[in-house]
């Protein structure tokens, strides 16, 4: 009965702080739309590549159609898959606000885990009007129908969102050490914007660049699961890439436990 009693304490934990997530999105849904409305750079893209390819012809395997579907659908994993744990992770260790969540009965990553995912629903509900006013305007999307492939779309998607937390989490870690180590996150995004398929499909790469990119825990974040969605991989491909996909994972979760776990042994708070 004990254990059966901490698990219902547990999940009702989790359902509050579920609540309190949301409560927070939706009194700061002005934020949360201008910070979707900053991340329409894969709309952007998808104008400058829809137009080259409409003027000189397809870009490899690109035509129009083809690039409009893919920067959409690269638009909306990206807020399907995102997280901000590493600017809150960071203000809480350099300002001591850490020790407060240290004093409640459940672990600070995982109050982090359930505050993002809380606002996952309304950042989607901002980011469809936008996708569907572009692609009613570009002729509609070209989703894949192959079951196989659809079924693992789910697994791509939480496994970007785990990897793209574990990886802020481990980087906003480096604040127990260093006061500003989001500086690192943006170079981070740099490489990010440049090898995960979000300014350009990664097959369109330079030979070499691409292979280097599609074995990248960058490529495993968008590029993946965007190509996924879109049927451009075969049943062989997509398993393969699933597995490098998680392996990252696997990695990422490692290095945020390590780091957070040294991280606390020499927190200071900062004076607090």
């Amino acid at each position: 009965m004990s254990g059966g009693g901490g698990l219902r304490r547990r999940l009702a934990v989790l359902g509050a702080l579920g609540r309190l997530g949301l409560a927070e999105a939706a009194a700061y849904r002005a934020s949360l739309a201008v910070w979707v409305l900053t991340t329409t750079f894969p709309l952007i893209a998808l104008a400058l590549w829809a137009g080259i390819a409409r003027a000189g012809g397809p870009i490899g395997a690109y035509g129009e159609a083809e690039f409009v579907a893919y920067f959409v659908a690269a638009f909306l994993v990206r807020q399907l898959t995102a997280s901000w744990v590493v600017w809150d992770l960071e203000r809480q260790i350099r300002l001591g606000e850490l020790s407060v969540l240290l004093l409640r009965p459940v672990h600070p990553l995982v109050h982090h885990v359930m505050t993002n995912l809380a606002a996952l629903p309304l950042r989607l509900v901002l980011a469809l009007p936008l996708a569907i006013v572009v692609l009613v305007a570009a002729g509609g999307i070209g989703v894949s129908t192959e079951p196989a492939l659809l079924a693992l779309v789910p697994l791509a998607l939480v496994g970007g969102w785990i990897l793209n937390f574990a990886i802020q989490a481990a980087i906003g870690c480096l604040a127990f050490w260093w006061q500003r180590s989001a500086t690192l996150f943006e170079i981070w995004t740099c490489l990010f914007v440049v090898l995960s398929g979000y300014a350009v499909p990664t097959s369109l790469l330079p030979l070499g660049l691409d292979e280097v990119a599609r074995l990248s825990p960058f490529h495993a974040l968008l590029g993946f699961p965007v190509e996924l969605l879109l049927g451009h991989l075969s049943p062989a491909e997509a398993l393969d890439f699933l597995a490098l996909q998680w392996g990252w994972v696997i990695v990422s979760v490692a290095l945020a436990r390590f780091a957070w776990g040294r991280g606390l042994r020499a927190y200071g708070a900062y004076g607090a």
